[in-house]
């Protein structure tokens, strides 16, 4: 496989993304009191930006924070956004990249998205995870299923697994591609974004999402280029990696992270209706988390769950911070300080669960405080 040239951190000033116009403002506003109602206008609208989409989440990686959240808990197909929890559970079954895996006639014949992959054909399992994280392709996701786990649905009970063990209750696994099936997909943000930080944390399958083409080569020397699906890695200002994902069923979908003048950012779109209106409102995301939210407090819209304190703590009037000091004097401490139930306080609870043979979902229940307290 041959890379191509990866992107750093962005550190450009002013406009995001350098491909849209430079906004100009007329001499003469701009002073005294208009000024003043400008600058109050400009940061209600930073304060409470509009999306398309019915669910989408901005998470601040550095604080624990959520930024916005719209169809909190909103349960939908994530069409190929899966992939990423695909690839996680892969290297999660497979430590050696190296591994050579065959494609079936099955994996050959599955619909598109395809790299292109032959009945008979073997391929390592690097280059496997490479086109389905760059290319979205459907061959290499269930080539990469079968080899690892014997059947597709093997794999899939593995990616569930893996989706509790990463704090994500309430995804629904069928396949490792994402393609819609009867028996029904789906996901929300809030795990959603739980699969794209973890991946983030892995350092190969992320270089991966950074390459805008790549040559896969076949153990038998037959060669396929193939492009990244994620049109943002285009722009020259903020270099996002993400997947993205789209069936008639979930519409249009993006799952990522990105990088800009020291801070972290991951944003999770389901449900957009256009590609279009997909890629404005990704933009628009990373534009309100980058210039516009520094100041602004979390905004939350929408119903649902979502990762908020769980019912029994809701119930007993018990607060984040009593769950995250009873965590760490359990020998349990938080690694990333959160303002939410987020993914590392739900990682810790399942960790504290798992050490006391309790169910491991993550959710601080009444078993998991009584043992808490015992502590």
């Amino acid at each position: 496989m041959n890379n191509q040239k990866k992107h750093g951190e962005a550190t450009a000033r002013g406009a995001l993304w350098s491909s849209e116009p430079k906004k100009t403002v007329k001499r003469g506003i701009g002073r005294g009191f208009p000024a003043l109602i400008l600058g109050l206008l400009a940061g209600a609208l930073a304060a409470a930006p509009s999306f398309s989409a019915p669910a989408i989440a901005i998470f601040d990686a550095g604080t624990g924070a959520y930024l916005y959240r719209k169809g909190s808990g909103l349960q939908r197909a994530p069409a190929s956004t899966i992939k990423v929890l695909t690839a996680l559970t892969a290297v999660e079954l497979e430590k050696d990249l190296e591994r050579p895996l065959p494609i079936s006639a099955r994996a050959a014949g599955v619909p598109p998205s395809q790299a292109g992959l032959r009945a008979g054909e073997r391929y390592r399992l690097k280059d496997l995870l490479a086109a389905m994280l760059v290319a979205s392709s459907n061959d290499a996701a269930v080539a990469i299923a079968e080899g690892l786990a014997g059947s597709e649905a093997a794999f899939a009970k593995a990616m569930e697994d893996h989706a509790r063990q990463l704090g994500a209750t309430r995804t629904r696994v069928v396949n490792a591609s994402g393609l819609p099936l009867p028996e029904g997909m789906a996901t929300t943000n809030e795990d959603s974004l739980l699969f794209i930080l973890a991946l983030r944390r892995n350092p190969e399958l992320a270089d991966f999402m950074a390459e805008k083409e790549i040559t896969l080569r076949s153990l038998e020397g037959r060669e396929i280029r193939l492009a990244n699906h994620n049109r943002l890695l285009w722009s020259k200002s903020i270099p996002v990696r993400g997947k993205t994902g789209y069936t008639r069923l979930a519409r249009h979908c993006f799952l990522s992270w990105a990088s800009f003048e020291g801070r972290s950012v991951a944003v999770s779109v389901l449900g957009a209706k256009s590609a279009p209106l997909l890629w404005r409102d990704v933009r628009n995301a990373y534009d309100f988390a980058f210039k516009g939210a520094k100041s602004n407090r979390p905004v939350t819209t929408g119903t649902g769950t979502g990762i908020f304190l769980p019912a029994y703590m809701r119930s007993r009037g018990l607060s984040l911070k009593e769950l995250q000091d009873a965590l760490a004097r359990a020998g349990f401490p938080l690694a990333i300080p959160e303002s939410e139930y987020g993914p590392e306080t739900r990682r810790q609870v399942q960790a504290f669960q798992k050490s006391r043979r309790l169910s491991a979902d993550g959710v601080a229940g009444p078993q998991t405080w009584r043992s808490l307290r015992r502590d």
